[in-house]
């Protein structure tokens, strides 16, 4: 399993840094839904995907 990580490294990481870029746009360019709602639920999830932590985008 190690083996086949090393061997398609090349892929896992063009495919994380582009899961990472869609959803770093998609959080950028759509407010900030209310958290109780089901799409507030998704948003969150798809924020942890962008990798923004913090303050880095204000609420809204």
């Amino acid at each position: 399993m190690l083996q086949t990580i090393i061997d398609n490294s090349d892929i896992i990481l063009s495919t994380l840094t582009g899961i990472v870029t869609i959803a770093s746009i998609v959080v950028a360019g759509t407010r900030t839904p209310s958290p109780d709602t089901i799409m507030g639920k998704i948003y969150k999830a798809v924020e942890f995907l962008s990798l923004t932590i913090g303050k880095a985008k204000e609420k809204g």
